[in-house]
C-alpha cells in the first residue's frame, strides 16, 4: 500500500504526461501550476474516507470553502457542502471513493452543471476536472496495480 508520497509523485507523474500531451494548447505558467494543484489533490482524495494526509489535507481546505462562505453569508452552500462532507465518514475505505466510475463520473457531473450555470467557467472547470481525475486514477493505479484497468 503506497503511502501518500508515493501518490503525490504518481499524480506528478500523471500530470507531466496529460500537460505533454495537451501542450498545443499553450497554458500559461499559472495554468499549468492551477492543474498540477487539481492532479495533486486528486492524486490524494480517494484516501479522504480514512486516517490519513489525503483525509487532512481535504479538511483543512474544506475548513477554508466554509469560512469564506460564512464571511460572504453562503450559509445554504455551506450546509449543503457541509452536508456532502460527512459521506467520507460513512463509507468504507477502499470503497466508494477508489472507484473509477466514482471518481470520473463526480467531476464530470460537476463540468455538466458549471457548463449550464456558469458557462464562461465551464472550459476552465473541465481542464481542472480532467487533471484532478488523472491524478486519482494514478492513485488507483498505484492501489491496486495496471491489472486493474487491463
Amino acid at each position: 500500500m503506497p503511502g501518500y508520497r508515493t501518490h503525490l509523485m504518481g499524480g506528478f507523474t500523471a500530470y507531466v504526461i496529460v500537460l505533454y500531451l495537451l501542450k498545443s494548447l499553450k497554458p500559461t505558467p499559472f495554468t499549468m501550476l492551477e492543474w498540477l494543484a487539481c492532479a495533486l489533490v486528486g492524486a490524494l482524495f480517494p484516501d479522504v474516507d480514512t486516517k490519513s494526509k489525503g483525509q487532512l489535507w481535504f479538511y483543512r481546505f474544506l475548513f477554508l470553502v466554509l469560512l469564506v462562505l460564512a464571511l460572504h453569508r453562503c450559509f445554504l452552500i455551506a450546509a449543503l457542502i457541509s452536508i456532502v462532507c460527512i459521506l467520507p465518514m460513512l463509507v468504507q475505505h477502499r470503497g466508494l471513493f477508489h472507484r473509477p466510475l466514482f471518481l470520473i463520473g463526480v467531476p464530470m457531473l460537476g463540468v455538466v452543471i458549471v457548463n449550464i450555470y456558469a458557462p464562461a467557467c465551464a472550459r476552465l472547470f473541465f481542464f481542472d476536472a480532467l487533471f484532478f481525475v488523472v491524478g486519482a486514477m494514478s492513485h488507483i493505479l498505484l492501489d491496486r496495480g495496471v491489472r486493474a484497468f487491463v
